[in-house]
């Protein structure tokens, strides 16, 4: 419909005076910081880098790091998604369960393998510093990723899979020869989410892979902690950012093919019991096996009654109830920070802000390590100060929250909202009367998944830290580096609390997705 001349659409130019505020922030968080990384690391910091093969060799392993997780993801979620198919007992709660690792802390599933195959694991298999035990945690963590699209895409493949069975095809035949090809860009997609978070994954290579598994984002952490080396660091930042900046944007453009086909779960077909039974026996038995670590972690904190007690007033260490009064401190005035940058994010790229939209993808690029490395250059005067570290923490999760309100929007019905322009209500009423309500459930899942990822950051933290602002993850880490049983079981503690908080954020989230 076309707007009467000398008039102009309402509101036309809103979604720019939203976008003002999140642009500025990700002017002075994001792109300044990072403006002054490669001014540093193109200069003499780049020219040492690739001089040095070691440094090579880090950019070979983290490379092959994200394609080996990114293919085994691929691998074990295709005959997932094909059993979850079917309807079997507990479907829909391993269904759900799929996706618990990716909102803990990447200490709580590290200290949950080195209490299962650590130097101290309970089953006496020492893989601790093998290639091995970083695919495993990547799986753990990024399995949900792809097996999820997946399932939610199935009901869609139900009429060809019910032509290739007409032509004489098993279920098992058609699924491969039929489904798969369909099934391509969401694996695809999946598998460069997968690829993006191992390749750039800190946390987990730093505790259990050691120096012969390290990544480009500890290499860098090493460069700048232990040597103060800021130009190879910087470059290191560089190099990492190449790889996925071009991973990120094949990955968007397999999204916007991607969204056209996804729905809903649908509803599982039946099977008869016996089947369902042993269907049931072979998904939950996977399930125990890949969470094992998990498991583990929760029956090591119970064998040491005394470090439940220990942990908050120990004097060698940081004292327990600090790291988790400052843990929820610093979360909550973060999420002061992330309600009205993710809300104006959703709501301008809603209205048409097609810069935002890819701007606001950048903070899920970027790495924390980078981000903290990026602030102690831009900024050298702020060093020491809480803005900074607030400031990095609301970068790494608002667009956590306005991915998660996004959907709602785009699917609120156009009639409800123009019904209560032409009555009259103005932006901020609409907002208030029609809008919030029907998408509050959705932002309130996800300031959840903000909440969850501040709580549980590492590598930011650790890049901007000082003493009196340990948080959860820094206590647990400042453990594992003292020898001693005591120091084991307290971090065992302190990552099943931490484990706690970030379980009781998921079970909101899931609980607001339920309830859509």
């Amino acid at each position: 419909m076309q707007t009467p001349k000398g008039t102009s659409r309402p509101h036309a130019n809103l979604h720019g005076w939203l976008a003002l505020p999140v642009l500025l922030f990700l002017a002075l968080a994001l792109v300044y910081p990072l403006g002054r990384i490669m001014t540093l690391g193109l200069g003499e910091g780049l020219q040492v880098a690739l001089a040095n093969p070691y440094y090579a060799s880090r950019l070979v392993w983290s490379l092959a790091y994200g394609l080996g997780s990114s293919l085994l993801c691929i691998g074990l979620a295709l005959p997932l998604a094909y059993a979850f198919r079917y309807r079997f007992p507990g479907r829909e709660f391993l269904l759900g369960f799929s996706t618990v690792p990716f909102v803990l802390p990447t200490l709580v599933v590290a200290m949950g393998f080195l209490s299962l195959v650590g130097p101290k694991g309970v089953l006496g298999l020492n893989l601790y510093g093998t290639a091995w035990v970083l695919l495993w945690a990547s799986v753990l963590y990024n399995l949900g990723l792809v097996l999820r699209p997946l399932v939610a895409l199935l009901p869609a493949l139900q009429t060809p899979l019910a032509a290739a069975r007409t032509l004489g095809a098993t279920p098992l035949r058609a699924y491969w020869r039929v489904g798969i090809p369909l099934l391509g860009p969401a694996l695809f997609s999946g598998g460069s989410l997968v690829f993006l978070y191992s390749f750039t994954s800190f946390g987990v290579p730093l505790l259990l892979g050691g120096p012969r598994w390290a990544t480009l984002e500890v290499e860098t952490y090493y460069a700048l902690a232990q040597r103060l080396a800021f130009p190879e660091a910087t470059a290191l930042v560089l190099m990492q950012l190449a790889v996925t900046l071009v991973v990120l944007t094949g990955y968007l453009r397999l999204q916007e093919r991607l969204a056209l086909g996804i729905g809903g779960y649908g509803t599982p077909l039946p099977l008869a019991p016996r089947k369902a039974a042993g269907l049931a026996l072979l998904v939950w038995g996977f399930f125990l096996v890949l969470y094992s670590p998990l498991w583990s972690l929760l029956l090591r904190a119970l064998e040491r009654p005394q470090a439940w007690v220990s942990v908050w007033h120990n004097p060698d260490f940081t004292p327990g109830m600090l790291a988790l009064l400052n843990t929820l401190g610093f979360a909550g005035l973060a999420l002061l920070l992330v309600l009205p940058l993710g809300v104006l994010y959703a709501y301008a790229v809603w209205r048409g802000h097609r810069l935002l939209d890819g701007l606001g993808l950048l903070p899920l690029m970027v790495s924390p390590v980078a981000i903290g490395l990026g602030y102690l250059l831009a900024y050298p005067g702020l060093r020491g100060s809480l803005l900074v570290l607030i400031a990095a923490y609301a970068l790494l999760s608002y667009p956590l929250l306005g991915r998660a309100l996004l959907p709602a929007l785009r699917a609120m019905p156009k009639g409800v909202v123009e019904a209560a322009r032409v009555l009259g209500a103005g932006p901020w009423r609409r907002f208030v009367r029609v809008e919030w309500p029907l998408v509050q459930k959705s932002a309130f899942s996800g300031a959840a998944l903000a909440l969850a990822a501040i709580m549980g950051e590492f590598g930011a933290t650790l890049t901007l830290q000082r003493p009196e602002w340990a948080t959860l993850s820094l206590a647990i880490y400042e453990r594992l580096g003292r020898p001693g049983a005591l120091p084991f079981y307290e971090a065992v503690v302190l990552a099943v609390v931490l484990m706690g908080l970030c379980m009781l954020l998921l079970t909101l989230i899931e609980r607001g997705f339920q309830q859509r």
